[in-house]
């Protein structure tokens, strides 16, 4: 069977709800009630089949095609099967996600991998804001998953994450692992001001030292080689990303924080 492809007829003048174009809420459906599915648009409610052409007919092999940053919370709760996007997408793309597979090809909006349980997230582009973090007035992010950026990412990446991978390939924007709870959150680009705000347990892993220096709310555990972190890198082998191709090392540079809390997060800086 081929792909299930929703191809956008033109861009929306207002934000397209796609949540509902999962294969768990997708499957078992015939060709005719999935065109006729109501999507959110602005204050408007419209068939499917208003804002997409519908091909194919694989509901666990879903494709956006010609997509734009106004297709939101693509991916929403979904807990089988996999989804491809052509473009960029919108915002809190894969939130709640519980189990399997997002490629995008393209950029995503603020609030990718919200409070993600589980399944791997691939952007190759850059991410908005809050990326694995949690939403205003919730205290838990990403709590398990993988994510994969293999661009830039904005502010507050990982903001509250309490489980899960974050690799980032390009750079982090500020506060990357603020109020970070448990985790491992990798780069290999620089990171912005404020990395590791309020963080009280996890893991930074930099592969180079930051410009600015390190907080004073950390102190400086001195230098150590990490019997774990070959083991760690080679754990990385399973995914589709530049970490698993670098040459592994142990020896880092450890910093513990934030002090203004519990103090239990790490930052570890490749010596």
């Amino acid at each position: 069977m081929s792909a299930l492809t929703f191809t956008l007829k033109t861009s929306p003048a207002q934000r397209v709800d796609c949540s509902p174009l999962t294969a768990d809420k997708l499957a078992d459906k015939t060709a005719a009630e999935i065109a006729a599915i109501t999507l959110v648009i602005g204050n408007q409610k419209v068939r499917t089949d208003e804002i997409f052409d519908i091909q194919g007919e694989d509901v666990a092999n879903i494709h956006f095609a010609k997509a734009t940053d106004k297709l939101d919370h693509i991916g929403h709760a979904m807990a089988t099967g996999k989804i491809t996007v052509d473009g960029d997408a919108g915002a809190y793309l894969g939130q709640f996600m519980a189990a399997g597979d997002i490629v995008i090809n393209g950029n995503t909006g603020v609030y990718t991998a919200c409070e993600m349980k589980g399944g791997t997230i691939k952007i190759n582009g850059n991410a908005g804001d809050f990326l694995g973090g949690a939403r205003i007035g919730y205290k838990n992010g990403m709590t398990g998953g993988t994510v994969i950026v293999t661009g830039n990412t904005g502010a507050r990446t990982g903001d509250h994450m309490r489980r899960g991978y974050i690799f980032i390939e390009g750079n982090a924007g500020d506060y990357c692992g603020s109020r970070m709870v448990s985790g491992t959150i990798a780069v290999l680009g620089k990171v912005g001001k404020h990395f590791g705000y309020a963080m009280k347990r996890g893991t930074l892993l930099l592969t180079s030292a930051p410009e600015q220096g390190i907080s004073a709310n950390f102190n400086d555990c001195g230098s150590h080689t990490l019997a774990f972190l070959p083991l760690m890198f080679a754990s990385f082998k399973k995914f589709d990303t530049k970490f698993a191709e670098i040459e592994p090392f142990s020896r880092v540079q450890r910093y513990a924080g934030d002090v203004s809390g519990i103090g239990m997060g790490e930052i570890l800086i490749k010596i």
